[in-house]
Order: structure tokens, then sequence, then C-alpha cells
């Protein structure tokens, strides 16, 4: 969890008030303590609200806490009249771009050190530590617009920031810490992404390390910012955060013209969204009692703006995806710490259900057995489950308006996650012997259909059809004193001539086999696979 480090004095003079009551409020904004000193605090995040990366972030929530200044914070941003071009060539390499210039700051040292918090939070959070994102911040005195965003080769020559002379950008990734960390994310060899002006001089190469001639210092009174992405959606949000927060830092904010080949846009877009207001739905989730005019006072104290049946929310809170969110803004508008705890009715200690009972003794069968459990997302990405396998994607249980493409359909088997995780445990010894107990998804008409299952993964040398069987009729004579038949099938996964389908009781209830040449191959392994998976349904209560 990321943590920020406040210092007492500053924070209270940024929220205004009494040093005890703004303290004293911390908890109750969603922040941990992790640790206290003489003059300052340390407390930790969410990762899901970056907009507390910084103490100007911290700060306007615990304003509208302690009613300083309650609802929708308005930011303006007129036109500055600063264009960025955008390449062709960075098509395939960093598509976005989104910039914003930030005029009359005052900074000083301790400014500037909340800025890089920041900027390193966001790179490592929203940024997927700058595969997905990067964030440039420039001295916009020392830039001559136009600003070009362009491809160049690997022989291309600049200094990069803490350095005074040139050095090629082969070099800069073979020589500078940054370089060797982050070189890998950039696709192509070949062409590489430079920001620079209209007079040549380099602002930065994203996603590796900014020039040096554009560097900020506590002289810096306009700001120059770049967002770099392969997402132009999560590219927008980590700018619309920065801007926000400068803002909130005394700046003037002015979009800036990204022209692309057959597009233009301005940046940033600091428009606030809107969600329905659901008040039942509200009380529900709080179990608090409270009137619509109740409920909107709460809103408004966690700077939101409730009006009429819809609830219109600022750009930074990224965070709110449903109005189920509201609930939990309202309890904190309310104060977590008025909220009295109401104790069940019953008396009697809580317990598994029989299904987890039964869940739990599965994954215990199996660990006795030599094998690793392992746990993944049950929202995966459709060329893993899809593409690698030649699978027709028409059944696939798609997720509306995904936050992430990795994250965008619901999986169907626990397969394709076995062998992801096989992928990235190449360098592992052999043999790997995996298994999981999870959730899957299927379409069953117009219905989505949730049931268990077992799946299992061996890798090694001589990994074969005869030792995923064994393993898989182990498991039922262990379980339930079951004899299966198995009898020659065809499935996605598994190579013709060693597959089966699995027979208990007279149902069928999945296949074991080994795993296709193509498949191996695609996933990144080079021992063969065997494994079987398992439909846990009839053996569930």
């Amino acid at each position: 969890m990321p943590v920020v480090k406040l210092y007492k004095d500053r924070l209270v003079k940024l929220v205004g008030g009494k040093k005890s009551v703004v303290l004293q409020r911390l908890p109750y904004i969603g922040l941990d303590i992790e640790g206290e000193e003489s003059d300052s605090i340390r407390v930790e995040y969410s990762p899901n609200r970056p907009d507390f990366s910084t103490d100007y972030g911290i700060a306007r929530a615990l304003k509208g806490i302690l009613e300083v200044e309650v609802g929708l914070p308005r930011y303006e941003a007129p036109r500055s009249g600063i264009a960025v071009t955008v390449d062709r060539r960075l098509a395939q390499v960093r598509p976005f771009i989104a910039c914003a210039a930030a005029k009359g700051l005052r900074l000083d040292d301790e400014t500037i050190r909340q800025l890089l918090s920041m900027q390193e939070d966001l790179h490592n959070g929203l940024g997927r530590r700058r595969r997905v994102a990067a964030i440039g911040l420039h001295d916009l005195d020392a830039v001559v617009p136009p600003v070009h965003y362009e491809g160049v080769p690997p022989s291309f020559s600049f200094a990069p920031l803490g350095g005074k002379n040139p050095m090629p950008i082969a070099e800069i990734l073979e020589r500078t810490e940054t370089g060797r960390r982050y070189g890998s994310i950039l696709p192509d060899p070949h062409v590489y992404p430079i920001l620079r002006d209209s007079k040549k001089m380099v602002l930065s190469f994203p996603p590796i390390i900014n020039g040096n001639e554009t560097k900020v210092s506590t002289s810096t009174k306009n700001l120059f910012i770049d967002v770099t992405s392969t997402d132009k959606r999560v590219g927008a949000e980590i700018l619309a955060i920065i801007a926000t927060t400068l803002a909130d830092a005394g700046a003037s904010l002015q979009t800036v013209e990204i022209k692309y080949v057959s597009s233009s846009e301005a940046t940033p877009d600091l428009s606030p969204s809107s969600m329905p207001l659901d008040l039942p739905l509200i009380r529900s989730v709080t179990g608090l009692d409270l009137s619509e005019s109740e409920i909107k006072s709460c809103l408004r104290r966690s700077r939101l703006e409730p009006s009429g049946t819809t609830v219109t929310f600022p750009r930074y809170r990224i965070d709110l995806l449903h109005p189920v969110d509201l609930a939990e803004e309202t309890a904190l508008g309310y104060g977590i710490d008025k909220i009295k705890p109401v104790y069940p009715a019953s008396d009697r200690p809580g317990e598994f259900s029989r299904q987890g009972k039964r869940l739990e003794k599965i994954a215990d069968l199996m660990a006795s057995s030599g094998m690793v459990e392992v746990i993944s997302y049950e929202l995966v990405d459709e060329s893993s489950f899809y593409k690698k396998f030649e699978r027709s994607a028409e059944e696939k249980v798609e997720v509306r308006d995904p936050r992430s493409i990795d994250h965008s359909v619901l999986r169907d088997s626990l397969l394709p996650s076995l062998l992801s995780i096989l992928s990235r445990n190449i360098k592992e010894e052999y043999p790997q012997r995996i298994f999981e107990v999870g959730r899957v998804y299927h379409r069953v008409g117009k219905k989505v259909e949730e049931r268990w299952s077992l799946a299992a993964m061996i890798a090694h040398s001589q990994a074969s059809f005869s030792e995923a069987k064994m393993y898989m009729e182990s498991f039922f004579r262990t379980l339930a004193n079951l004899e299966v038949v198995t009898s020659p099938s065809i499935h996605w996964s598994f190579s013709d001539g060693r597959c089966a389908s699995v027979e208990a009781s007279g149902h069928g209830v999945g296949h074991v086999g080994e795993v296709k040449p193509s498949v191996t191959v695609a996933f990144g392994l080079g021992v063969p696979l065997a494994g079987f998976e398992l439909d846990l349904s009839s053996l569930l209560p």
C-alpha cells in the first residue's frame, strides 16, 4: 500500500482549523496511520484513491469532512495556445499523449517532494510501473512551442536528466538506472518516443527519463506536464489527478491541444461525471435511516454534488464506478465514528457453509498429493483464454465497460490461468505441479451460470496423460470413493488422441489430457504439459 508523509503544520495550514481536529479526522477519510513523529505523520492510502497521493488531495477531502468547503470542487482550464503534434510512427509503440500547462506556481522543497512522490505512486499504480503510462514534469519557460511527440532511432542523442553531455538512446538504456529498469517496456527497438520542442530541445524520452534542460526546481513558476500511455483513458485519468492537485497548489491550469494524424483534442478534460442517486440502496448498505436531505449533506461533505436524482463527482474521483460507491461516501460524510455497531440477532458463532467446507476439503486433498495451490483472477483477458487456444469467442462472457483489457472477460475455465502462472515460472525448477479450485462462468441462453471447478496442471520433461489421469482418479477415490470412466474425446486445450472425457456416477464431469504443442508454444513453455479440469457441481452440497 502506498504511503504519504504529511507535515502537520503544513497540512493544518492547507485545511484550516485546529491541528488536533484536523489530525484526528485522518483515519475517518479512509487513511491508516502508519507512524507519527513530532512534526510529521505517515499515512497509508488505498491505491483506488490516487488523489490522496499528496497532502493537497488529502486536505481537499478533509475540508469537506470538516465543512470548511463542501460540494464539488470546480476547476477552470482555458486554452494555452500550446500544441503537441503526434508522429504516426508511434502508433505501435506508445500512441497516446495528454498534456497540460500550470502557471503561477510557488514551488518550495516540500511541494516538489510531494509532486515527485505523487508522480512515483501514479507510475507504480495506474501506470503499472510505467508500462501503461508515464509522467513528465517540465519547466514550461524552457519550452518553445509547438511540441512534437515523435519517433527516433536508437542513435538519437540528448542529455538525460542529471547529465550534461548528450548520450545516444541505446547508451541511455544500457547505462542509466531507469534505462535498465524500464527499457524492456518499449516494444520496437528501432523506433523510440521522444518529446521535443520547436528548437529540437528534448523534454523527455518516455517512459524512461526526462531531458536535463527542462528540469524542475524551486525557481520554476510554470509547468508543462505530459502523460504518455498505451491506454488513452488511463493517461487522461492520471493527467486529471495531477492537474487538479496543481490547481489546489495555486496554479492556473491551461489546456494543450493534442494533434493526432486524423483528430485533435484539448487536454486535460476536467469535466465532472455523474451517476444515479439510489436512496434505498444507500440506506440498505450503510444501515443508516437518513432522510434525503441528510444523505445529500453527507455527500456534499465528501466533496460530491447531489442534485435531484443524480450525483455529480469531480474528474479526479476515478474510484466511483457504481451507485453503491455513493453509500460509502455517505458513510464517510456522516462520520464512520458516529455509526453505532449493531450486533446480530443470533448468539451462535459463525461457521463455514457446507459448500465452503467441501471446497476446503477438496483443496486439502490436492495439496496432500504434492501439488501446490494457486489462486488467479476471475476477470481475465481475451487473448489468454481464446486467441492462444484458437477458440471461438462467441460464447465469452464480457464485462461491460471494463477498466482494463486485462480484465475484460469472465473466465469459463481454470486451465488458461494455470498455464499463465506456469509461463511466469519458467525459471523455477521442474517438475511443477499446480492446481486451483475456483469459480468459472458459462453462458446458458441469455443467462450466465456460475460453477465451481477444479483444475490441475503438471509440467516437466516426462509429463503425460497417464500421470494426469492418475492424479485425477486418486482424487475421486479419496474424496468420495468414486471410480471414474474415461473415454476418448476432443477438447480445445488438449491434443487429439491424448484427451479423454471423464464420467463419474454416469455424469460427464470434465476432461483430462496432454496440452496441445501449439498452446505450449503460445504460452512460452518449453516442457510437456498434462492436466485435467473437473466440474465440481455434482460433488458439492
